[in-house]
């Protein structure tokens, strides 16, 4: 077993709701316990909040070197204070919408710190505040958050006036600290069980706070397939801890019929065979030569360090080949295309000096 396996390994039992206390104290007592390796992971997978709480909440932080105790408490202190203000923000923006009448739903991180799904508030990391309307009114949504000091979190490219994105600009404030991204799309690929009317409709209200966030078999729909299609986790065939732990959380308030529904979509399928892999609370799917042949893909990325890179810069040609081919055909047929693209060259070419 690879280094990186085991790791993963260790955190999924970590943060599983399923472990067994007695044989995970036993775990982390045994010297092979590399907890370097655990944080190094857990960090780059955002979820050093996620192991604190969860080793807490089993009675299990006593039992961690003293300096790393220290040191996850203050990830966590940290992410608790921010997640706070996050969702002091998130209340703020629903009494303005509100006000304006703009249907609106919370997403993602949002969606998650603002519900009740979790029993802390400070163990899930998240970026910005997502929220989605109708795009009839998308227009009016982004306006309103300019008129409360809101402006461009970066300087606007040329993408934008050309082609359509599945949200407008985002948009940041010296007043708050999230960012905002107002979505009239969910996916980079439409998908028939997520469309945004039908996630507007079925939304539901958190118990005191009045915020609307979608259904539970939405929301995590929406948490899966934005990993695996809008962060490419089918494409690139890997996986994100921090999903996964969403995953946990929402599954046991789906019932039968609304886990079979869930389960119809193919990169739903993908994300639940990899994620069964480590952790007993998702159910494997039936086995098939895709899947069959993802999880030995999988295996030998996490086996060979040389293979994960060439699988990773591969489909990263392809990825980049596909966006060159669709830009170039637009920049031959679109004069005002053109003449801004050679206006902004400098840029162009340090992002295509990125990708290669």
């Amino acid at each position: 077993m690879s280094t990186t396996e085991d790791t993963l390994i260790h955190i999924s039992r970590l943060i599983s709701f399923n472990t067994g206390d007695r044989s995970l104290e036993k775990d982390i007592l045994n010297d092979n316990f590399n907890w370097d390796n655990i944080v190094e992971i857990g960090s780059k997978h955002l979820i050093i909040p996620t192991i604190y709480i969860r080793l807490k909440s089993k009675g299990l932080v006593a039992y961690l070197p003293e300096d790393l105790q220290v040191y996850l408490k203050y990830i966590y202190d940290l992410n608790n204070e921010r997640n706070q203000s996050l969702l002091n923000e998130v209340k703020l923006i629903n009494t303005w919408f509100n006000a304006e009448n703009i249907e609106h739903v919370f997403l993602k991180g949002a969606a998650m710190i603002a519900s009740n799904y979790y029993e802390d508030i400070g163990e899930r990391m998240l970026g910005d505040i997502d929220l989605l309307v109708h795009k009839d009114q998308s227009e009016k949504a982004f306006q309103l958050l300019i008129d409360k000091g809101y402006t461009f979190a970066k300087e606007p490219t040329i993408n934008p006036k050309y082609f359509e994105d599945k949200h407008l600009l985002r948009l940041a404030s010296k007043d708050y600290i999230g960012a905002v991204e107002v979505h009239f799309k969910l996916l980079d690929k439409d998908q028939k069980n997520l469309k945004p009317e039908d996630v507007l409709k079925d939304k539901q209200f958190v118990r005191h706070t009045n915020i609307p966030i979608p259904s539970v078999k939405h929301l995590i729909t929406h948490n899966v397939l934005n990993f695996q299609i809008n962060d490419l986790g089918s494409f690139y065939n890997y996986i994100g801890l921090k999903n996964y732990f969403d995953t946990l959380v929402l599954w046991p308030h789906l019932n039968l019929e609304e886990q079979r529904i869930v389960l119809r979509n193919k990169h739903i399928l993908n994300n639940f065979n990899l994620g069964s892999i480590y952790f007993k609370d998702i159910p494997k799917p039936p086995r098939s030569l895709r899947l069959i042949y993802n999880t030995k893909i999988y295996q030998l990325k996490n086996q060979s360090k040389a293979f994960n890179y060439w699988h990773y810069k591969i489909h990263t040609y392809i990825d980049f080949s596909k966006l060159l081919l669709h830009r170039t055909y637009f920049f031959i047929i679109n004069k005002n295309y053109r003449k801004d693209i050679l206006n902004d060259r400098s840029r162009i070419k340090a992002f295509i000096k990125s990708k290669l």
